[in-house]
């Protein structure tokens, strides 16, 4: 619902991953009008900087052999485009572990934060894989960061999105599941919203 904007330019990602659509119909109403879907040109925004920009294409489309062609020829793994996404926040996005893992291994920063704060965990999270938010975790990633829009974090996302199994592995990685974005709503009311009954009574047992 929410994972198809996270690489809009930012002129959308503002109202879009305020989670409108998630709190309401005029919400929603708003995200179809301004959004458009995902497309090759998010990941090419840099001019003159074409093997910067093909090493995030190929982060983001899961081409293995051509990441670690591009690392072996020097491209830098943090390089960012224009709204600071970098190679490992689009590999984790896509759910891409193998890639996650040898840009790791290059030194790829785990918690770097692109122009809205949001991290290769938030990416990730938004998607149903669970391996990539295990790796990250076990990685260092901090699972309680939250965005600077509206103080959404990874266990957010992923109850919004309804992935029960990548919820799991937030909460046992030390996500928090009292944390509350900036109007005072919690990952379990996300997920309560959005129809995702089962990830919203997980979220409300016992710790």
């Amino acid at each position: 619902m929410i994972r198809q904007f996270l690489l809009k330019p930012l002129l959308f990602i503002i109202c879009i991953l305020s989670l409108a659509g998630c709190k309401g119909t005029h919400g929603s109403d708003q995200i179809k009008e301004e959004s458009r879907h995902i497309t090759n040109e998010t990941a090419l925004e840099l001019p003159g900087r074409e093997e910067e920009a093909s090493f995030r294409q190929s982060a983001l489309d899961g081409e293995l052999e051509k990441v670690k062609m591009l690392l072996k020829q020097g491209v830098d793994s943090n390089a960012a485009d224009e709204e600071g996404r970098t190679a490992l926040m689009l590999a984790s996005y896509n759910g891409h572990s193998e890639i996650v893992l040898v840009l790791l291994d290059d030194g790829a920063e785990i918690d770097r934060r692109d122009s809205m704060d949001r991290t290769a965990l938030i990416y990730g999270a938004t998607g149903s894989f669970p391996e990539t938010v295990r790796i990250l975790l076990e990685n260092g990633a901090d699972p309680n960061i939250v965005d600077s829009g509206e103080h959404f974090s990874p266990l957010m996302y992923a109850a919004a999105e309804g992935h029960l199994e990548v919820v799991k592995e937030l909460i046992q990685h030390g996500a928090k599941r009292n944390l509350l974005d900036v109007d005072g709503d919690d990952a379990a009311t996300f997920a309560e919203q959005n129809g995702h009954i089962q990830v919203a009574e997980y979220l409300k047992q016992e710790e």
